[in-house]
């Protein structure tokens, strides 16, 4: 048996070398758009969230310090400079994945409007109705004191108010359910009521 040349082994080597680095930098690359592609699109869901919670004479948003890492909190102010309301984002395990739901609080401590925003892991036609306003409406106008719950919990926290779960998505309410509430822990913490800002 002959021993292969050196030139035999070698370019081949060489060659595949190239072509896995070369696959792996465009790999990378595509990797690199796709990511800065979603960020984008997160982003604008957001933005598009909180201004759906917040008044219509909302001027700019600005992000608060906050201690819970699982959400975002921001002022809303309008052209005079004036904080007007709070849009806060807070995410839950939900029955299929994470449910995000930005809150808005006006300066009296009263929900201005909830929009579950990203609920795409729930069970479609159920859990996924989280985001309808048949749902969210139940907490407009509401007073945020003693936080909420759903109808089937009402007896455990007899003070909250009462919200009616999507029929046959018990889990999936209870995550935007404890997601609003949590929503009004952090408003809670960072406004000491609205009034004082």
């Amino acid at each position: 048996m002959s021993k292969l040349s050196f030139k035999e082994t070698a370019i081949p080597t060489i060659a595949l070398t190239l072509i896995c680095g070369i696959s792996a930098a465009l790999l990378a690359g595509t990797n690199e758009i796709t990511y800065m592609r979603i960020a984008a699109a997160e982003e604008e869901t957001k933005q598009n969230s909180m201004r759906s919670v917040t008044p219509d004479n909302t001027y700019k948003f600005e992000k608060a310090e906050i201690r819970d890492n699982t959400a975002e909190c921001y002022k809303a102010f309008d052209k005079d400079g004036t904080v007007i309301a709070y849009a806060v984002s807070s995410s839950v395990k939900g029955y299929g994945g994470t449910v995000k739901v930005m809150t808005g609080i006006d300066k009296d401590g009263n929900i201005i409007a909830v929009n579950v925003y990203d609920n795409s892991s729930e069970t479609p036609g159920l859990g996924a109705k989280t985001s309808e306003s048949e749902f969210t409406d139940g907490f407009k106008g509401k007073s945020t004191e003693n936080g909420f719950a759903v109808s089937k919990d009402i007896d455990k926290y007899p003070s909250a108010a009462e919200v009616d779960a999507v029929t046959g998505a018990t889990i999936s309410s209870r995550a935007a359910v404890t997601a609003v509430n949590n929503a009004l822990d952090i408003y809670s913490e960072i406004s000491g009521g609205m009034n004082n800002d």
